[in-house]
């Protein structure tokens, strides 16, 4: 049986050069910071898009069905975020570990890496058929977690850790304030869809006790 199906092999054929062509703009665009420090801020920053662009594809099929073809998509993206934030732990050990000051947002970034990695261990079909379709959206809705863990993390070092100006501040702010938005709609569109449905039910059942 094959490891893995050739439309998921093919989307990762597409998503993995996009995500080495991000890193590398990322690293391209600190040309006076030194080599280490450019290569994980471009990792956590890209980690932190793919991220984002992970948990926009659900809400948006949910607002614009033209959308719902991304879904597809979606599982594919996690993985390669998930490759990314590990990518960016291990190049930041060294300086997490050893810089004062800074355990809380450390604390939230490897609690993130945590739930990260307990996703990407999950992200199969394999593992869907053996803890049940339940289950595993149970453990998959730590996605959410993930991300106001990461965001908080962000926020820390790309507003208060550093006095100089962080180009990446405000594409930050719009990704994260994108997701919380897209998510809010997606559910008050899916609160008004399920009371429209209700009403004509509610209806008949009270022409039927009449």
């Amino acid at each position: 049986m094959a490891l893995i199906g050739k439309r998921a092999l093919l989307h990762h054929l597409t998503i993995g050069p996009i995500a080495a062509l991000l890193v590398y703009l990322f690293w391209l665009s600190r040309p006076s910071l030194d080599s280490d420090v450019r290569l994980w801020k471009a990792l956590g920053n890209s980690a932190f898009v793919f991220l984002s662009a992970t948990l926009i594809i659900g809400p948006l099929a949910k607002l614009w069905n033209k959308t719902a073809r991304l879904i597809s998509w979606r599982r594919e993206t996690g993985i390669w975020y998930a490759f990314l934030a590990i990518s960016h732990f291990l190049s930041v050990r060294g300086y997490a570990l050893s810089e004062p000051g800074i355990k809380l947002p450390v604390l939230a970034g490897l609690t993130a890496l945590f739930f990260t990695i307990a996703l990407l261990i999950t992200s199969s079909d394999a593992a869907l058929k053996f803890l049940g379709a339940s289950s595993w959206k149970w453990i998959h809705y730590a996605a959410y977690i993930i991300f106001y863990l990461s965001a908080g993390h962000a926020l820390y070092f790309l507003f208060l850790r550093y006095d100089e100006r962080n180009w990446f501040r405000y594409p930050f702010l719009i990704l994260a304030l994108l997701v919380i938005t897209l998510q809010f709609a997606a559910f008050f569109k899916t609160v008004a869809r399920q009371r429209k449905y209700q009403k004509p039910n509610d209806t008949q059942n009270n022409d039927s006790d009449n």
